[in-house]
């Protein structure tokens, strides 16, 4: 098992946020996280990758907690986090050196993999000059992403990964994705967008009055409804008549 959540429980105050959650995520799988604004999905996020504290419940990762003593999970774990927590003054040459020194990547693998990256993701490679504070906010996300991935993590958590992309650097993004699983990578996002999360989810799981509905892609697949319609109903969309506007 990659990643184990039990019981797991959250509340600020008298607003109880996420009650009981229970996932489990294996390898190659993709694990998508769907709910409406203010859910909870950060906060599990969040909870996963040691930022927010659980009330209640446990979160390991093969079988170990994120802080237990000579524990190695955080060099196994790829984040691009709720905020982006990239260096506005750095090139994305620089950014993508200063994180693959932090995971103590070699010069010629760290160089070779940010090249590659890098080309990958962005239509034309940014100039070493160009600070990542003069990106765009879709440029900004390519960049996290690329950061996410420089020491090729076997798990990558991704919150909102398609947020300010266009659709060819959308599309590129769940076709890096999907080859990345094939190998054997396991991967959690949470996002909004329905169409891309239908490209590359082997699981969903759904937020909803603070508690989850988990399913496999396939559930969504077999039935005739559109994917979003399908969701739609699981969240308890309804539809508001539309009336003059005065």
């Amino acid at each position: 098992m990659v990643l184990s959540v039990s019981d797991l429980k959250k509340s600020y105050g008298k607003n109880e946020v996420l009650t009981n959650v229970n996932l489990e995520l294996r390898e190659g799988e993709c694990y998508c996280l769907i709910g409406k604004n203010g859910s909870g999905k950060s906060t599990l996020i969040n909870m996963m990758i040691d930022v927010v504290e659980p009330d209640k419940g446990t979160i390991r990762f093969w079988g170990e907690g994120l802080n237990e003593p000579a524990s190695t999970v955080k060099q196994r774990i790829g984040v691009l986090p709720e905020f982006n927590p990239i260096i506005d003054e750095f090139s994305i040459q620089d950014y993508l050196k200063y994180v693959g020194l932090i995971y103590n990547l070699d010069d010629e693998l760290l160089e070779k993999r940010s090249e590659f990256l890098i080309k990958y993701f962005f239509e034309e490679v940014p100039s070493k000059k160009k600070i990542i504070g003069s990106f765009s906010k879709g440029m900004k996300m390519k960049t996290g992403i690329c950061a996410a991935l420089i020491h090729k993590p076997e798990l990558l958590i991704l919150d909102e990964p398609f947020d300010g992309m266009d659709i060819f650097s959308a599309n590129h993004l769940v076709s890096f994705l999907n080859d990345y699983k094939q190998k054997g990578n396991t991967i959690f996002v949470s996002s909004h967008d329905m169409l891309f999360m239908e490209k590359i989810a082997t699981h969903v799981s759904v937020i909803k009055e603070s508690k989850t509905i988990s399913l496999p892609i396939t559930h969504f697949q077999e039935k005739e409804e559109s994917f979003e319609k399908q969701i739609s109903e699981l969240l308890g969309y309804n539809p508001k008549e539309l009336q003059e506007f005065e």
